[in-house]
Protein backbone atom coordinates (compact mmCIF):
# COMPACT_ATOMS: atom_id res chain seq x y z
CA UNK A 1 0.00 0.00 0.00
CA UNK A 2 1.40 3.21 -0.64
CA UNK A 3 0.48 5.50 2.24
CA UNK A 4 0.42 9.99 2.18
CA UNK A 5 1.68 10.98 5.34
CA UNK A 6 -0.27 14.81 3.98
CA UNK A 7 -3.50 12.35 5.01
CA UNK A 8 -1.55 11.89 8.66
CA UNK A 9 -0.48 15.45 9.66
CA UNK A 10 -2.15 18.07 11.68
CA UNK A 11 -0.77 20.77 13.13
CA UNK A 12 -3.08 19.80 16.25
CA UNK A 13 -0.93 17.26 17.82
CA UNK A 14 -3.51 15.24 19.65
CA UNK A 15 -5.33 15.09 16.19
CA UNK A 16 -2.30 13.43 14.73
CA UNK A 17 -1.87 11.66 17.26
CA UNK A 18 -5.14 10.18 16.77
CA UNK A 19 -4.58 9.70 13.00
CA UNK A 20 -1.39 7.69 13.59
CA UNK A 21 -3.36 5.28 15.77
CA UNK A 22 -5.91 4.86 13.40
CA UNK A 23 -3.16 4.16 10.48
CA UNK A 24 -1.62 1.78 12.78
CA UNK A 25 -4.75 -0.20 13.72
CA UNK A 26 -5.95 0.00 9.82
CA UNK A 27 -2.65 -1.52 8.47
CA UNK A 28 -2.41 -4.26 11.42
CA UNK A 29 -5.66 -5.12 10.88
CA UNK A 30 -5.26 -5.20 6.91
CA UNK A 31 -2.31 -8.10 7.73
CA UNK A 32 -0.62 -7.00 4.34
CA UNK A 33 3.30 -6.82 4.14
CA UNK A 34 4.43 -3.69 2.70
CA UNK A 35 4.00 -0.18 3.12
CA UNK A 36 5.37 2.69 0.51
CA UNK A 37 5.50 5.56 3.13
CA UNK A 38 5.60 9.10 1.83
CA UNK A 39 8.85 11.13 3.18
CA UNK A 40 7.82 14.63 1.24
CA UNK A 41 5.08 16.50 1.95
CA UNK A 42 3.08 16.84 -1.68
CA UNK A 43 -0.35 18.88 0.10
CA UNK A 44 -0.78 20.90 -3.44
CA UNK A 45 -0.70 17.62 -5.05
CA UNK A 46 1.78 18.97 -8.00
CA UNK A 47 4.17 17.08 -7.57
CA UNK A 48 6.84 19.59 -6.88
CA UNK A 49 8.36 18.92 -3.57
CA UNK A 50 9.00 21.66 -1.19
CA UNK A 51 9.37 19.88 2.60
CA UNK A 52 9.79 16.47 3.52
CA UNK A 53 8.65 14.65 6.54
CA UNK A 54 12.44 14.00 8.07
CA UNK A 55 15.44 16.89 9.46
CA UNK A 56 17.94 17.94 6.28
CA UNK A 57 20.64 20.31 5.39
CA UNK A 58 18.66 21.21 2.13
CA UNK A 59 14.57 21.66 2.86
CA UNK A 60 12.36 22.98 5.06
CA UNK A 61 11.26 20.03 7.72
CA UNK A 62 7.41 20.66 7.80
CA UNK A 63 6.96 17.95 10.81
CA UNK A 64 9.54 15.35 11.98
CA UNK A 65 6.83 12.66 11.74
CA UNK A 66 8.50 9.72 9.11
CA UNK A 67 10.42 8.17 11.82
CA UNK A 68 8.35 7.88 13.98
CA UNK A 69 5.52 6.66 11.57
CA UNK A 70 7.59 4.45 10.42
CA UNK A 71 9.05 2.83 13.51
CA UNK A 72 5.19 2.65 14.74
CA UNK A 73 4.18 0.72 11.07
CA UNK A 74 7.30 -1.90 11.42
CA UNK A 75 6.57 -2.61 15.35
CA UNK A 76 2.99 -2.28 15.65
CA UNK A 77 1.21 -3.24 12.22
CA UNK A 78 4.12 -5.89 11.49
CA UNK A 79 4.93 -4.14 8.00
CA UNK A 80 7.69 -3.79 5.75
CA UNK A 81 8.74 0.11 5.17
CA UNK A 82 9.46 1.44 1.97
CA UNK A 83 10.76 4.89 2.13
CA UNK A 84 8.91 7.05 -0.86
CA UNK A 85 10.97 9.24 -2.70
CA UNK A 86 11.19 11.47 -5.30
CA UNK A 87 14.40 11.61 -8.14
CA UNK A 88 14.02 14.77 -10.07
CA UNK A 89 10.85 16.51 -8.84
CA UNK A 90 12.63 18.71 -5.73
CA UNK A 91 12.18 22.30 -5.21
CA UNK A 92 16.10 23.06 -4.65
CA UNK A 93 17.99 26.14 -5.13
CA UNK A 94 16.74 27.53 -8.40
CA UNK A 95 20.58 28.10 -9.74
CA UNK A 96 20.75 24.24 -10.43
CA UNK A 97 19.40 23.21 -13.91
CA UNK A 98 15.89 22.28 -14.55
CA UNK A 99 15.08 19.26 -17.22
CA UNK A 100 14.10 21.36 -20.28
CA UNK A 101 11.65 20.45 -23.41
CA UNK A 102 12.49 21.83 -27.17
CA UNK A 103 9.33 20.70 -29.24
CA UNK A 104 9.23 20.27 -32.96
CA UNK A 105 10.19 23.95 -34.82
CA UNK A 106 10.79 25.72 -31.47
CA UNK A 107 14.75 27.45 -30.92
CA UNK A 108 14.53 27.60 -27.62
CA UNK A 109 14.28 24.83 -25.01
CA UNK A 110 11.39 25.68 -21.71
CA UNK A 111 10.71 23.85 -18.81
CA UNK A 112 7.34 22.06 -19.66
CA UNK A 113 4.26 23.48 -18.16
CA UNK A 114 2.34 20.08 -18.09
CA UNK A 115 5.32 18.06 -16.75
CA UNK A 116 6.44 17.20 -13.37
CA UNK A 117 9.55 20.66 -12.49
CA UNK A 118 12.42 18.56 -12.39
CA UNK A 119 15.94 18.82 -11.97
CA UNK A 120 18.43 18.12 -14.71
CA UNK A 121 19.67 14.29 -13.89
CA UNK A 122 22.89 15.36 -16.00
CA UNK A 123 23.88 18.48 -13.64
CA UNK A 124 26.60 17.12 -11.36
CA UNK A 125 24.89 19.75 -8.45
CA UNK A 126 22.02 18.26 -8.56
CA UNK A 127 23.10 14.44 -8.03
CA UNK A 128 25.30 15.96 -5.13
CA UNK A 129 22.50 17.63 -3.76
CA UNK A 130 19.48 15.07 -4.00
CA UNK A 131 22.13 12.11 -2.53
CA UNK A 132 22.47 14.29 0.14
CA UNK A 133 18.31 14.47 0.96
CA UNK A 134 18.88 10.63 0.75
CA UNK A 135 21.83 10.59 3.08
CA UNK A 136 19.85 12.65 5.69
CA UNK A 137 16.58 10.20 5.73
CA UNK A 138 18.90 6.89 6.20
CA UNK A 139 20.54 8.59 8.80
CA UNK A 140 17.38 9.65 10.66
CA UNK A 141 15.12 6.57 10.18
CA UNK A 142 15.15 2.84 10.15
CA UNK A 143 13.38 1.14 7.22
CA UNK A 144 13.50 -1.79 4.55
CA UNK A 145 13.85 -0.54 1.34
CA UNK A 146 13.33 2.55 -0.77
CA UNK A 147 11.01 3.63 -3.42
CA UNK A 148 11.70 5.54 -6.33
CA UNK A 149 8.76 7.84 -7.40
CA UNK A 150 7.64 8.32 -10.92
CA UNK A 151 8.96 11.51 -11.31
CA UNK A 152 12.38 9.89 -13.06
CA UNK A 153 11.35 10.04 -16.02
CA UNK A 154 12.25 12.13 -19.69
CA UNK A 155 10.13 12.97 -22.87
CA UNK A 156 11.18 12.25 -26.26
CA UNK A 157 11.57 15.80 -26.30
CA UNK A 158 13.93 16.15 -22.82
CA UNK A 159 16.35 17.42 -21.67
CA UNK A 160 17.32 19.82 -23.42
CA UNK A 161 19.32 21.66 -21.14
CA UNK A 162 23.15 22.50 -21.35
CA UNK A 163 24.04 19.90 -19.03
CA UNK A 164 21.94 17.45 -20.80
CA UNK A 165 23.60 18.39 -24.42
CA UNK A 166 26.99 18.52 -22.80
CA UNK A 167 26.34 14.69 -22.24
CA UNK A 168 24.53 13.73 -24.98
CA UNK A 169 27.63 14.89 -26.98
CA UNK A 170 30.15 13.15 -25.04
CA UNK A 171 28.57 10.37 -25.40
CA UNK A 172 28.85 10.67 -29.11
CA UNK A 173 25.41 11.95 -29.53
CA UNK A 174 24.59 15.27 -31.90
CA UNK A 175 24.29 18.18 -29.88
CA UNK A 176 20.95 19.17 -31.67
CA UNK A 177 17.78 17.44 -30.51
CA UNK A 178 16.41 18.07 -34.04
CA UNK A 179 19.21 16.27 -35.83
CA UNK A 180 18.99 13.34 -33.10
CA UNK A 181 15.03 12.80 -33.57
CA UNK A 182 15.42 12.88 -37.44
CA UNK A 183 17.58 10.04 -37.15
CA UNK A 184 15.95 7.03 -36.39
CA UNK A 185 18.66 4.76 -34.99
CA UNK A 186 20.51 7.64 -33.53
CA UNK A 187 16.79 8.62 -31.56
CA UNK A 188 16.81 4.67 -30.55
CA UNK A 189 19.92 5.01 -29.06
CA UNK A 190 19.33 8.25 -27.28
CA UNK A 191 16.69 6.79 -25.64
CA UNK A 192 18.58 3.77 -24.20
CA UNK A 193 21.16 6.65 -22.77
CA UNK A 194 18.60 8.83 -21.01
CA UNK A 195 17.29 5.91 -19.75
CA UNK A 196 20.24 4.13 -18.59
CA UNK A 197 21.34 7.79 -16.89
CA UNK A 198 18.18 7.69 -14.73
CA UNK A 199 18.26 4.27 -13.60
CA UNK A 200 22.08 4.97 -13.38
CA UNK A 201 21.44 7.64 -10.74
CA UNK A 202 18.65 5.77 -8.90
CA UNK A 203 21.41 2.91 -7.69
CA UNK A 204 23.87 5.88 -7.14
CA UNK A 205 21.56 7.45 -4.55
CA UNK A 206 20.42 3.81 -3.47
CA UNK A 207 24.44 3.19 -3.07
CA UNK A 208 23.74 6.23 -0.58
CA UNK A 209 21.86 4.89 1.75
CA UNK A 210 22.71 1.55 1.67
CA UNK A 211 26.23 2.93 2.77
CA UNK A 212 24.55 4.55 5.73
CA UNK A 213 21.70 1.86 6.56
CA UNK A 214 23.00 -0.94 5.63
CA UNK A 215 23.82 -3.72 2.06
CA UNK A 216 19.72 -5.17 3.22
CA UNK A 217 17.76 -2.45 2.23
CA UNK A 218 15.60 -3.23 -1.01
CA UNK A 219 14.54 -1.17 -3.87
CA UNK A 220 11.41 -0.42 -5.97
CA UNK A 221 10.66 2.34 -8.26
CA UNK A 222 7.85 3.08 -10.12
CA UNK A 223 7.38 2.92 -13.35
CA UNK A 224 4.50 3.71 -15.75
CA UNK A 225 2.77 1.23 -17.92
CA UNK A 226 3.13 1.70 -21.58
CA UNK A 227 6.59 1.06 -21.91
CA UNK A 228 5.26 -2.44 -20.02
CA UNK A 229 2.79 -2.94 -22.37
CA UNK A 230 4.62 -1.11 -25.83
CA UNK A 231 8.71 -1.84 -25.11
CA UNK A 232 8.80 1.31 -27.92
CA UNK A 233 7.50 3.66 -25.71
CA UNK A 234 10.87 3.86 -23.41
CA UNK A 235 11.26 6.98 -26.48
CA UNK A 236 8.58 9.14 -24.39
CA UNK A 237 9.57 7.88 -21.18
CA UNK A 238 13.13 6.76 -20.75
CA UNK A 239 11.89 4.11 -18.89
CA UNK A 240 12.67 0.26 -19.80
CA UNK A 241 11.02 -2.29 -18.02
CA UNK A 242 14.05 -4.80 -19.03
CA UNK A 243 16.18 -2.51 -16.92
CA UNK A 244 14.27 -2.09 -14.18
CA UNK A 245 13.64 -5.68 -13.45
CA UNK A 246 17.33 -6.35 -13.89
CA UNK A 247 18.47 -2.97 -11.50
CA UNK A 248 16.07 -3.60 -8.85
CA UNK A 249 14.60 -5.63 -6.65
CA UNK A 250 11.49 -4.59 -7.40
CA UNK A 251 9.24 -2.77 -9.96
CA UNK A 252 6.19 -0.99 -9.26
CA UNK A 253 4.44 -0.83 -12.38
CA UNK A 254 1.22 1.84 -12.11
CA UNK A 255 -1.46 -0.59 -13.40
CA UNK A 256 -4.10 2.29 -13.51
CA UNK A 257 -6.28 2.24 -16.39
CA UNK A 258 -8.59 5.72 -15.45
CA UNK A 259 -4.98 7.87 -15.54
CA UNK A 260 -4.17 6.40 -19.15
CA UNK A 261 -7.70 7.44 -20.21
CA UNK A 262 -8.77 4.09 -21.03
CA UNK A 263 -12.77 3.82 -20.95
CA UNK A 264 -14.14 2.03 -18.07
CA UNK A 265 -16.21 -1.02 -20.07
CA UNK A 266 -12.27 -1.61 -21.46
CA UNK A 267 -10.35 -1.53 -17.86
CA UNK A 268 -10.61 -5.32 -17.54
CA UNK A 269 -9.18 -5.81 -20.89
CA UNK A 270 -6.47 -3.44 -20.67
CA UNK A 271 -5.55 -5.18 -17.16
CA UNK A 272 -5.85 -8.25 -18.83
CA UNK A 273 -3.14 -7.10 -21.80
CA UNK A 274 -0.54 -5.57 -18.60
CA UNK A 275 -0.45 -9.02 -17.46
CA UNK A 276 -0.51 -10.88 -20.03
CA UNK A 277 2.91 -9.04 -21.16
CA UNK A 278 4.44 -9.71 -17.56
CA UNK A 279 4.04 -12.88 -17.98
CA UNK A 280 5.97 -13.29 -21.30
CA UNK A 281 8.95 -11.81 -19.61
CA UNK A 282 10.83 -14.75 -17.45
CA UNK A 283 11.25 -14.30 -13.68
CA UNK A 284 8.95 -10.59 -14.17
CA UNK A 285 6.01 -11.65 -12.30
CA UNK A 286 8.19 -12.52 -9.19
CA UNK A 287 9.64 -9.47 -9.01
CA UNK A 288 6.88 -6.95 -10.04
CA UNK A 289 4.22 -5.40 -7.87
CA UNK A 290 1.07 -3.78 -9.58
CA UNK A 291 -0.38 -0.53 -8.16
CA UNK A 292 -3.88 -0.38 -9.41
CA UNK A 293 -5.82 3.47 -8.34
CA UNK A 294 -8.27 3.27 -5.95
CA UNK A 295 -8.71 7.11 -6.87
CA UNK A 296 -9.81 8.47 -10.80
CA UNK A 297 -7.86 11.55 -10.57
CA UNK A 298 -9.33 14.55 -12.65
CA UNK A 299 -7.26 17.58 -14.46
CA UNK A 300 -10.43 19.83 -12.41
CA UNK A 301 -9.57 18.82 -9.43
CA UNK A 302 -12.76 17.19 -8.87
CA UNK A 303 -11.02 13.62 -7.81
CA UNK A 304 -13.35 11.07 -7.52
CA UNK A 305 -12.92 7.79 -5.29
CA UNK A 306 -12.91 4.28 -7.20
CA UNK A 307 -15.80 1.88 -5.40
CA UNK A 308 -14.22 -0.49 -3.13
CA UNK A 309 -16.44 -3.23 -4.97
CA UNK A 310 -14.50 -2.10 -8.24
CA UNK A 311 -10.93 -2.13 -6.96
CA UNK A 312 -11.56 -5.65 -5.32
CA UNK A 313 -12.86 -7.03 -8.68
CA UNK A 314 -9.21 -5.83 -10.35
CA UNK A 315 -7.70 -7.35 -7.41
CA UNK A 316 -9.74 -11.21 -8.32
CA UNK A 317 -8.76 -10.26 -12.50
CA UNK A 318 -5.06 -9.76 -11.23
CA UNK A 319 -4.87 -13.00 -9.36
CA UNK A 320 -6.81 -15.00 -11.87
CA UNK A 321 -3.91 -13.83 -14.11
CA UNK A 322 -1.64 -15.33 -12.52
CA UNK A 323 -0.20 -11.90 -10.45
CA UNK A 324 1.54 -12.35 -7.35
CA UNK A 325 2.10 -9.34 -6.15
CA UNK A 326 -0.71 -6.10 -6.17
CA UNK A 327 -1.30 -2.97 -4.21
CA UNK A 328 -3.27 0.45 -4.78
CA UNK A 329 -3.19 4.19 -4.28
CA UNK A 330 -3.99 5.99 -2.50
CA UNK A 331 -5.76 4.85 0.73
CA UNK A 332 -7.59 7.06 2.60
CA UNK A 333 -7.34 5.44 6.03
CA UNK A 334 -9.17 8.16 8.29
CA UNK A 335 -12.49 7.39 5.84
CA UNK A 336 -11.87 3.72 5.46
CA UNK A 337 -11.60 4.77 1.93
CA UNK A 338 -11.68 1.65 0.16
CA UNK A 339 -14.05 -0.16 2.84
CA UNK A 340 -11.46 -2.94 4.45
CA UNK A 341 -14.29 -5.37 4.59
CA UNK A 342 -14.59 -5.03 0.80
CA UNK A 343 -11.18 -4.93 -0.58
CA UNK A 344 -9.10 -7.67 2.47
CA UNK A 345 -10.21 -10.82 1.13
CA UNK A 346 -8.73 -10.19 -2.06
CA UNK A 347 -6.02 -8.29 -0.70
CA UNK A 348 -4.54 -9.85 1.92
CA UNK A 349 -2.82 -13.52 1.89
CA UNK A 350 -3.94 -13.86 5.58
CA UNK A 351 -7.31 -13.51 5.57
CA UNK A 352 -10.06 -16.12 5.76
CA UNK A 353 -13.98 -15.87 6.47
CA UNK A 354 -13.56 -17.76 10.07
CA UNK A 355 -11.15 -14.79 11.29
CA UNK A 356 -13.81 -12.26 11.25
Amino acid sequence: MHIDLDYVYDENLQQMDRNIDVLIQRMKDMQISTVYLQAFADPDGDGLVKEVWFPNRLLPMKADIFSRVAWQLRTRSGVNIYAWMPVLSWDLDPTLTRVKYLPTGEKKAQIHPEQYHRLSPFDDRVRAQVGMLYEDLAGHAAFDGILFHDDALLSDYEDASAPAITAYQQAGFSGSLSEIRQNPEQFKQWARFKSRALTDFTLELSARVKAIRGPHIKTARNIFALPVIQPESEAWFAQNYADFLKSYDWTAIMAMPYMEGVAEKSADQWLIQLTNQIKNIPQAKDKSILELQAQNWQKNGQHQAISSQQLAHWMSLLQLNGVKNYGYYPDNFLHNQPEIDLIRPEFSTAWYPKND
